[in-house]
């Protein structure tokens, strides 16, 4: 057994010069947001990387300072980022589920941009980017939602323990040596006071009208956020997210933009097809919205079609002032030519209908409404975030414990 002990105390050298420290303890999980990210040594810009990771990649949280979290990859590298470019769990599934309702629903016509487009989780300017739409990509649009400018509230993973400040000590009022004098008698009021007071004679008004006053006036003065206007897309891979609409071009024909003026296209649809001097011109329907800001997705819609005598594209219906809303459904019947279209739009009465119109030729006429429900949002709803738990320190081993640990790792060792 004495023989035994030399060998003890080597092994608990060996364990004790281990490069290897103590891990620090896993505290939550994250998932990377951005295509890619740098994770960097030291809380500073210029540290060294420690790894890059990828869309998707989960990582442990073993650290926080502020807004920054300190990661480990499950590579075992470690190292800092900001919190804003990660994602929860529940994010993830929000983002699978918005692909996935994405792929069932029918386009709203194709769009390209004229540089790299950056594509988002959330419908917020600084959310993560995990993506880009490039110059020549067709991407189909499948929504269009109003979102408020506001700053991205990203989730917060842990939260740092918070130290109990010491008790107060309330401080000892000095007595004075000499009391104050009395009050005098307070001044009377001057005859005019109501005029003073901007009544002008008027009996004081009711309470619960001044309270009702007060608080209209109070919701006044709070900011109003600037809204963006966001359109959902799908690329040809199944993937979706969140770009601005304004940096978005539909992909119709100039000869047929060109109309829209100021108009912003919300949708658009081939119907046919005209045939002129042997080339085959396309009919097309769109849907477009004038009004900025407003909380439907089109306010007019529009039949081109092309005329054989004149040889340009023609206005062969038209409607204006209607409040439609998104997705617009072609009707198609055998060899699938398009018998007509439906949309949900509130009438003026403000009853949600659907329309059926169908086409004589290229033009269009209502043949039916029926009572529906507005279309359901795209917008994850904001979800009550659980308290997340606290940092706990670590209890303090005992050197048995640790003893044991340096024996683990040095076996470990030994054996590979």
């Amino acid at each position: 057994m004495l023989r035994l002990i030399p060998i003890y105390i080597l092994v608990l050298c060996l364990a004790g010069c281990s490069s290897q420290g103590e891990r620090d303890p896993v505290l939550g999980e994250a998932h990377v947001g951005p295509a890619t990210l740098q994770i960097r040594k030291e809380l500073t810009a210029g540290a060294d990387v420690a790894a890059t990771v990828k869309h998707g990649e989960q990582v442990d949280i073993i650290g926080k300072r502020r807004r920054f979290y300190k990661v480990r990859t499950s590579s075992g590298a470690e190292g800092w980022l900001d919190g804003r470019m990660l994602l929860s769990t529940e994010d993830m599934e929000d983002l699978r589920d918005i692909a996935d309702r994405s792929s069932k629903a029918p386009s709203q016509g194709k769009a390209t941009v004229f540089d790299p487009l950056n594509v988002h989780t959330v419908a917020n300017r600084q959310s993560p980017s995990f993506f880009q739409v490039t110059p020549g990509m067709h991407i189909d649009v499948i929504a269009h939602e109003r979102s408020p400018r506001v700053p991205f509230q990203s989730h917060e993973f842990v939260k740092a323990p918070l130290k109990p400040e010491p008790p107060r000590k309330p401080k000892k009022m000095s007595e004075a040596k000499i009391p104050p004098p009395p009050a005098g008698p307070a001044p009377a009021l001057p005859e005019n006071w109501l005029e003073l007071s901007g009544r002008g004679g008027d009996p004081e008004p009711d309470s619960g009208v001044l309270a009702e006053a007060q608080t209209k006036e109070a919701e006044e003065k709070k900011p109003v956020h600037p809204m963006d206007e966001w359109a959902l897309i799908r690329t040809q891979d199944g993937r979706a997210g969140w770009v601005l609409s304004r940096n978005l071009l539909m992909s119709i024909p100039d000869e047929v933009a060109q109309y829209a003026e100021r108009a912003r296209i919300a949708a658009y649809f081939q119907l046919g097809s005209v045939s002129d001097q042997g080339k085959e011109r396309p009919v097309w329907l769109w849907a477009a919205l004038s009004e900025r800001g407003a909380a439907h997705d089109f306010d007019s819609l529009r039949i081109f079609t092309w005329s054989v005598k004149r040889h340009r594209y023609e206005t062969s219906f038209i409607e204006r002032g209607v409040k439609g809303h998104l997705p617009i459904t072609l009707d198609k019947g055998a060899g699938g030519a398009v018998n007509g279209f439906k949309v949900v739009v509130e009438e003026k009465t403000g009853a949600v209908v659907e329309r059926d119109y169908s086409l004589q030729g290229y033009r269009a006429r209502i043949t039916g409404r029926k009572e529906c429900a507005l279309p359901p949002g795209w917008l994850p709803e904001k979800k009550e975030e659980q308290a997340p738990a606290e940092v706990k320190e670590a209890p303090a081993l005992s050197w048995k414990d640790r003893a044991k640990g340096w024996m683990e790792a040095v076996k470990a060792k030994i054996k590979r």
